[in-house]
């Protein structure tokens, strides 16, 4: 593994300077949110992310450098579904680093993380119809296009045109060794 994922409750998480991926224009717009415009913007949203330990650091291992995140968040795409455990799958890296096969690397060794030590029914995973680099990611990693949808990203005071995927426990079963 050429990469690691954290808790941000880590030391890898809170060298601040170590999460540049969040400063960079278009990275975190690219997910609905705003790109960081300083270093207290950053904090801010690190103590979220441990209050709700559901977002972790994906981290170049040998400079214990931060250069993305991925959170397995407490949500549900499908009201249908209520008797069932589910998490959303979300993730954000930095430009610097696309093309590497990083993410895909990482949500596979989520999506594993999820349903053999959490349990979970149901993954759901979605990006923006105008971001095929997380289109590429979520179909290397086995997941199978569930519909469209609309996503208000209230950070950003827009709406984004959403692609809906899924994993279920027997999808994930089924899975080649290749992506496991």
């Amino acid at each position: 593994m050429k990469s690691h994922i954290c808790n941000p409750n880590a030391v890898c998480f809170f060298g601040f300077s170590n999460v540049e991926y969040a400063r960079v224009e278009g990275v975190g717009e690219m997910a609905g949110w705003p790109h960081h415009a300083n270093i207290e913007t950053s904090k801010e949203i690190l103590k979220g992310f441990i209050a709700n330990d559901d977002v972790y650091a994906l981290v170049i291992k040998e400079q214990n450098k931060a250069i993305g995140s991925l959170g397995i968040h407490n949500k549900s795409r499908d009201s249908s579904y209520k008797a069932d455990l589910q998490r959303e799958i979300g993730y954000v890296l930095n430009k610097a680093y696309w093309g590497r096969g990083l993410m895909p690397e990482a949500v596979r060794g989520v999506i594993k993380y999820a349903f053999e030590e959490l349990n979970v029914d149901i993954l759901w995973c979605a990006h923006f119809s105008t971001n095929p680099q997380s289109k590429r990611v979520i179909e290397k990693s086995g997941f199978r296009f569930y519909g469209d949808g609309i996503y208000k990203a209230k950070a950003l005071n827009k709406s984004f045109e959403d692609k809906i995927y899924i994993m279920t426990k027997e999808d994930y079963d089924c899975l080649p060794l290749h992506l496991l």
